[in-house]
């Protein structure tokens, strides 16, 4: 099933939006596929072969210190102590897998013109290192889009905790009731929902079905929104 086309002034109207928020993977571009390639070299390197890609995007949303552990799991090894460093590794491995290979999320070059000549602010709100943040960034030649960035470093619990998006709304200066936000993983959208958040769902990672059971709009990509 095609969704209809979204109107953006309508979809800011009828959400009561003062701000949108973005998660980053899945949203600000289709990152799955470096993902799951940094994910295997990883598991590959450190004794935990084999690890299907299927049960790896299912962790998508959330952090790393969950992700290790449950990867490690499935794959009958103990628990690694050293999950700061694998973390750091694994994030090396995504942004040489991604290096010149990511493009924006279809429409969503568009969509962010669209929202800044209105004057709404903008936030991203992601499980992802800093790190992963400027590089994306400096990618696409956004870092003149988002007045608040969020990343791993600045909240306690991860997503489906509401925190990551709750620290984007305090520092935006704005209840959680009048920001949007964009997210594509089940994660982020129970997220959003507990934190009162205004979700969007964007179909890269999900079947719309399984969206239309957390969010009032869901979009293919950006170019279903109409600006």
């Amino acid at each position: 099933m095609i969704p209809p086309r979204i109107c953006a002034s309508d979809l800011i109207e009828e959400s009561c939006a003062q701000g949108v928020l973005f998660d980053m993977d899945g949203v600000l571009a289709d990152t799955e596929a470096c993902h799951v390639e940094a994910w295997v070299r990883l598991m590959d390197r450190h004794g935990a072969a084999d690890v299907p890609a299927d049960l790896i995007r299912a962790t998508f949303g959330q952090t790393n210190d969950t992700i290790i552990p449950r990867l490690y799991r499935y794959a009958g090894q103990p628990a690694p102590e050293r999950l700061g460093e694998l973390s750091r590794e694994k994030e090396t491995f995504f942004r040489e897998a991604a290096r010149g290979r990511l493009k924006p999320l279809r429409g969503l070059p568009r969509f962010l013109d669209w929202l800044r000549k209105r004057g709404i602010p903008l936030a991203i709100g992601t499980s992802a290192p800093i790190e992963n943040v400027r590089f994306l960034l400096d990618e696409f030649g956004w870092n003149r889009y988002f007045c608040v960035v969020v990343d791993r470093s600045r909240f306690a619990a991860g997503k489906p905790a509401p925190d990551c998006f709750l620290k984007a709304a305090e520092l935006l200066r704005m209840p959680p009731e009048r920001v949007l936000v964009f997210e594509d993983s089940m994660h982020g959208l129970l997220a959003a929902r507990r934190g009162r958040f205004q979700p969007c769902a964007v179909g890269t990672t999900l079947p719309e079905a399984e969206l239309r059971r957390h969010a009032r709009w869901v979009i293919r990509d950006f170019r279903d929104i109409a600006c």
